[in-house]
């Protein structure tokens, strides 16, 4: 009986290794965005290859597990090529294209590899990064922040942490976008009124690629002057459900994902640190712990339109251990942070002939809790304040030639403060003490916008 256990565990793993791996996504137009069908899907070194069906769709299977170059042609677009694409047993690899019509030259046919990407209003100051640029990125430990700090321009004001300085911008001053949903912060730990903490909690592993811009960026990203992070969330898998469980150096977390519907699949994680069992173990006064979820649903109501859900929260909580008098006195040196970040929102996509129309719902809610106590836990400094922004935004792309683009969109907001602050008081250079009262906020603003672009290319250098 031993052997045969023995041997029906081997035969399992044999099973298991001989398993491979699938390619699959979507190929659409890049400025309708309307699936193209019957572009043809290669891998380079390989005989293997399929083609989209109708609704762009296309699926590459019986793939051992490695590192392919995958390239999609079809007559009247340009050839593009995606590497470093990485294929394990576990799990599809998802690998979607957008394609650019060219004219057709029949006597005069010439074929470019198309490895890199370029948009012709797009800057030299864009940087777009696919998954995998990201997470192999030296240094990055899988965070978008991170791998992006070591661009030319951009410096961190402090070691360990996320507070970009974008050319000598503040960190204030640089904006966060997750599938075209504003995010007033995307840290663990953040700075009110600033945009930095020790790490991202976007969960890397459903990230499809993301656009880092330090300048000349479009109007539509509105009143930030340092940089833009745009970063697309992949939708989920199509065939069956599946997960992944991950034990980090400092976190442990649960990815689930797969079809909901024929037309409709879901994301979703969770993620918790696991230091403060550490820390307490070691006898440390304090530790900050965090967790994080992330939640996307994506629903093809029809071959028009579009429905996407997404949420992301993350609570953030320092834990103290006063057991006895001196670590009393030495957390009375540590300002504490308690956050909870929301955001919530809603986006509707309709394809029209010659582009698409968006529009997006959506809600932040921050709410601090930073506290300061002395040796006695008598409060020295409190802010609790709570950030809320509702906005509604409309965003409309169409292509009227070859050469003109358009792009124009509105969106207004309307924004809640609430604060209730204790300061210490203020001792004068005579040793004279001078008491500052709480201060209490309760404020609400709305903020219109509207933007306008508008796209002409006389050559392919000249625009």
């Amino acid at each position: 009986m031993k052997n045969i256990i023995i041997l029906l565990i081997l035969l399992t793993f044999r099973l298991f290794a001989q398993n491979n791996g699938v390619i699959m996504g979507e190929i659409t137009d890049v400025k309708t965005g309307k699936p193209v069908a019957f572009a043809n899907v290669v891998l380079l070194n390989t005989t293997l290859g399929n083609a989209s069906d109708e609704l762009g769709r296309y699926s590459i299977k019986g793939i051992a597990p490695g590192s392919y170059q995958v390239r999609v042609t079809l007559l009247g677009y340009t050839t593009v090529t995606k590497t470093d694409i990485t294929v394990n047993n576990s799990k599809p690899t998802q690998v979607d294209f957008n394609l650019k019509e060219e004219a057709l030259q029949l006597s005069n046919i010439t074929v470019k590899a198309g490895y890199f990407q370029k948009d012709n209003f797009e800057t030299g100051s864009i940087s777009n990064f696919s998954y995998e640029e990201i997470r192999r990125s030296p240094g990055g430990f899988e965070d978008v922040i991170r791998a992006l700090s070591v661009l030319p321009g951009v410096a961190q004001s402090s070691a360990g942490r996320n507070d970009l300085v974008v050319r000598g911008g503040a960190p204030s001053e640089n904006l966060y976008l997750v599938d075209g949903f504003e995010i007033p912060n995307i840290n663990h730990f953040g700075t009110q009124g600033a945009t930095g903490g020790p790490l991202s909690f976007i969960n890397l592993d459903f990230v499809k690629d993301a656009s880092f811009s330090t300048g000349g960026f479009s109007s539509m990203y509105g009143d930030k002057v340092s940089s833009t992070l745009s970063i697309n969330l992949r939708d989920g898998r199509k065939d069956k459900l599946g997960g992944k469980a991950t034990i980090a150096a400092s976190q442990f977390g649960l990815n689930l994902e797969g079809p909901v519907s024929e037309n409709s699949s879901l994301i979703f994680s969770a993620r918790r640190s696991y230091l403060d069992f550490i820390f307490k173990a070691a006898g440390f006064g304090f530790v900050p712990e965090y967790y994080d979820f992330l939640l996307k649903y994506d629903y093809d109501i029809s071959k028009v339109y579009t429905l996407s859900i997404f949420s992301i929260t993350a609570l953030d909580n320092v834990k103290y251990f006063n057991d006895n008098a001196d670590k009393k006195f030495e957390n009375s040196r540590v300002l504490g942070s308690d956050m909870v970040t929301n955001v919530t929102g809603l986006s509707l996509r309709r394809l029209m002939t010659d582009g698409y129309m968006k529009l997006y719902l959506s809600r932040n809610t921050t709410d601090y809790n930073t506290i300061q106590n002395d040796s006695l836990l008598n409060p020295i400094f409190k802010n609790k304040s709570l950030e809320v922004e509702d906005k509604v935004k409309v965003e409309f792309v169409n292509h009227f030639s070859e050469a003109w683009e358009m792009t124009a969109g509105a969106d207004a907001k309307y924004i809640h403060f609430d604060s209730d602050i204790k300061l210490p008081s203020f001792i004068t250079s005579f040793k004279d003490t001078l008491p500052i009262n709480a201060k209490q906020f309760n404020a609400n603003f709305f903020k219109y916008s509207a933007y306008l672009n508008l796209n002409y290319s006389f050559t392919e250098k000249l625009n």
